[in-house]
């Protein structure tokens, strides 16, 4: 056997001995709620069928949700704005949510809403669930007059 050919083997078994080790060096990608969903919220107090709404999770971290929005909270308001906040990675599958919506009555903004919740995205990355999910009725001074508890899905939804 020729000298040359013998670093060539040699070359392409370190070669193939390095490329494993490459692969298993690189990053898992990271799952991310990135991306629009459609989300089912079962609202503390109020009976079946669930809330739906439609939420935007940017890379930014921005966050914005619209959805049912004709319902009574907390004596409150009859209709709700949409939601605005701030979401923020905090685990491999754990999120946190902030966001706020005016509460309105008769056309006038009569308290906010506050919800902070925390979400566990589902191993394909397609699915969230809430594991805490509180939501905080308002008044015009941010003083809160009732709370409750939430339980809520999301589902990603495609887009190009």
């Amino acid at each position: 056997m020729s000298i040359t050919t013998k670093h060539g083997l040699i070359g392409l078994a370190v070669l193939c001995m390095t490329i494993p080790v490459i692969l298993v060096a690189q990053p898992a990608e990271k799952k991310t709620l990135v991306g629009v969903w459609e989300v089912k919220i079962a609202a503390g107090g109020v009976p079946p069928p669930p809330l739906l709404s439609i939420a935007i999770f940017s890379g930014d971290g921005s966050f914005t949700t619209t959805g049912n929005t004709k319902i009574s909270w907390a004596g409150l308001a009859y209709q709700r704005g949409p939601g605005y906040g701030r979401w923020a990675q905090t685990g491999d599958k754990e999120f946190k949510l902030t966001f706020y919506a005016v509460l309105l009555k008769e056309g006038e903004v009569n308290g906010y809403l506050r919800v902070r919740s925390t979400m566990i995205l589902s191993g394909s990355g397609n699915e969230f669930t809430s594991h805490e999910c509180q939501v905080e009725f308002l008044d015009t001074d941010w003083k809160v007059v009732d709370s409750d508890n939430d339980e809520v899905k999301g589902t990603r939804l495609e887009t190009p």
